[in-house]
């Protein structure tokens, strides 16, 4: 998939979830090379506790919005704060407001990620999400 594509989308998403419940505290497209596939990995704030919840704040903001036509939930991945890459990648990294860091062939406690875009890296310490 185009890669300006999935930035300028991404951006757009996590700019109209930061006034939701669901205000992503990392964000990062990550490619499943098997399927040739791009998800956007989420880690909702902490007062997301169900993925249920979640997938219907994302699905509500995309359908509200035009400017977000092409995406849709399923393209999205709720994350939990603990997941091995996340804690890996926010010992080497933060962003707190949203940028486009290109990330590829990385091993993060013990988790492969082949090729991501970073988009925000900001988890706060704390109870994680429930998944």
């Amino acid at each position: 998939m185009d890669q300006t594509f999935l930035v300028t989308k991404g951006r757009r998403l996590i700019e109209l979830l930061d006034s939701t419940e669901a205000k992503p505290q990392a964000a990062l497209w990550v490619h499943y090379p098997d399927h040739d596939l791009w998800k956007l990995w989420i880690v909702p704030d902490s007062s997301i506790q169900h993925k249920r919840e979640f997938y219907r704040i994302v699905a509500e903001t995309i359908a509200a919005n035009e400017s977000l036509s092409g995406l849709d939930a399923s393209s999205t991945e709720f994350i939990p704060s603990n997941h091995p890459a996340i804690r890996g990648m926010q010992k080497v990294l933060r962003v707190s407001g949203i940028s486009d860091v290109h990330f590829t062939g990385n091993m993060l406690n013990g988790y492969y990620l082949p090729d991501s875009i970073v988009l925000r890296m900001d988890v706060k310490a704390g109870k994680p999400a429930a998944a």
